[in-house]
C-alpha cells in the first residue's frame, strides 16, 4: 500500500508534469532564432504567456512588455506549485521558493540606490517566494532606512542594517548566504529532505564553481574570493574552495577535474563555460528526478527549467530588439 507521503508526491509530480509539458522545446528556441522581435511576442501570444502579454500590452511595449509578462508568469506558476503542494512537499517548495525574497530585496535596494521609479524596480520583482505582491509594494513605497526597519525581527534585518557601511556586493552576497544557510538547517530526518539538501548542496557547487572561476580570472585575491564563496556544498565544500582560492587560475582547473560538474572543457570564454555549467547541472537534475520520480525532485526540476526557459525567452528578445547576430544570442542561451 503507497504510503502517504508518495501519495502527496504522486498527486504534486502529476500536477507538474502537465506544466513541464508545456515548456518550450529546443526545436521551438531553433525557431525562434529565425525570428524578429514582434514575430517572436506573436508566438508567445500562443503559449502559456499570453494572459501576461495581453494584460500588459496596454502599459509596455518592446522589450519591456516581454520582460514583465515572462516575470509575471513565473510568479504566478510558482505560486501555482505552492498552492497544488501540501505536507511536507509545501514546506520543501515553500522554503525553496524563498530565493525570489531574496531576489526581490536585492533588486529593490539596487533600484532605490540607482533612485529608479517604484514602477521600474516593481517590473523586476518576482513575487513567487513568502513576499506576497501587495507586500512587495508597499517595501517600494519606503525610503532605503524605512525598508530595513520595517524587516526588523526577519533574518534579513542585520545584513540589511550594513547598507551605507559595506559595497552592495557585499550585501548581496549576506543575503544570499543567509538563504542557503535556512536551507541547510533542514532536518534529514527522512528520504525527502535528504534528497532536498543534496539538491541544495549540488546547486551551491555550482554557484561557487562560477564564483571561483570568474573572480579568480578577474584578479581577486584569495581572500576576496573566500568571502565570497557560499559554505556547505556537496563535493565542494569551504576547505576546498579555500585551497583552491589560493592556486593560479591554471592549477585550480587541473584541481577541479573529479568533481561532479566538471565536463566543461574550454575556458577561454567563461560566460560560455557558465552556460555550460548550467547545461550540466540540469542533466544531472534530470538524472536525479528519474532515479526518485515520486520525490520533491520533479517538482524542483520543474523550477528550475521554468528559471531558464525564461532566461532563456529574455535574452532572446533583448538580443533581437538590438539587433545581435543569432549565434551572438544563441551563445548566451541554455538551450536543453
Amino acid at each position: 500500500m503507497i504510503s502517504r507521503t508518495k501519495a502527496a508526491y504522486a498527486y504534486i509530480v502529476a500536477r507538474t508534469k502537465v506544466m513541464k509539458s508545456k515548456l518550450l522545446k529546443a526545436e521551438d528556441f531553433r525557431k525562434l532564432l529565425n525570428m524578429n522581435f514582434d514575430e517572436i511576442m506573436r508566438f508567445l501570444e500562443e503559449t502559456e504567456y499570453k494572459k501576461e502579454i495581453d494584460e500588459m500590452a496596454y502599459k509596455y511595449t518592446g522589450p519591456k512588455l516581454l520582460d514583465y509578462s515572462l516575470f509575471s508568469n513565473l510568479a504566478k506558476t510558482y505560486r501555482k506549485i505552492y498552492s497544488v503542494s501540501f505536507g511536507d512537499a509545501k514546506t520543501l517548495i515553500g522554503n525553496y521558493l524563498r530565493r525570489w525574497d531574496v531576489w526581490n530585496l536585492i533588486n529593490i535596494i539596487r533600484g532605490k540606490n540607482a533612485n529608479l521609479p517604484s514602477e521600474m524596480i516593481e517590473e523586476s520583482l518576482v513575487p513567487a517566494g513568502e513576499f506576497s505582491s501587495d507586500y512587495l509594494r508597499s517595501l517600494l513605497a519606503k525610503d532605503i532606512n524605512e525598508i530595513v526597519k520595517e524587516l526588523e525581527g526577519t533574518p534579513y534585518h542585520e545584513t540589511l542594517s550594513k547598507i551605507g557601511s559595506v559595497p552592495m556586493s557585499v550585501i548581496e552576497d549576506e543575503l544570499w548566504k543567509l538563504y542557503y544557510k535556512y536551507l541547510l538547517a533542514t532536518k534529514a530526518s527522512d528520504f525527502e529532505s535528504r534528497v532536498f539538501l543534496n539538491f541544495v548542496k549540488m546547486e551551491i557547487d555550482l554557484r561557487n564553481v562560477k564564483t571561483l572561476l570568474r573572480l579568480k580570472a578577474e584578479g581577486d585575491t584569495a581572500d576576496e574570493i573566500i568571502a565570497r564563496i557560499v559554505p556547505g556544498g556537496y563535493e565542494l565544500t569551504e576547505d576546498e574552495a579555500r585551497k583552491l582560492a589560493t592556486m593560479s587560475f591554471d592549477e585550480m582547473l587541473k584541481s577541479l577535474e573529479g568533481f561532479w560538474f566538471w565536463k566543461v572543457s574550454r575556458f577561454d570564454d567563461l560566460a560560455r563555460a557558465e552556460i555550460e555549467f548550467d547545461k550540466i547541472w540540469i542533466e544531472a537534475i534530470a538524472k536525479r528526478a528519474g532515479n526518485y520520480p515520486l520525490s520533491v525532485l520533479p517538482v524542483l526540476q520543474y523550477i528550475v527549467l521554468k528559471k531558464v526557459e525564461v532566461d532563456d525567452l529574455r535574452v532572446l528578445g533583448w538580443g533581437k530588439w538590438h539587433g545581435l547576430p543569432n549565434e551572438e544570442i544563441e551563445k548566451q542561451m541554455v538551450i536543453v
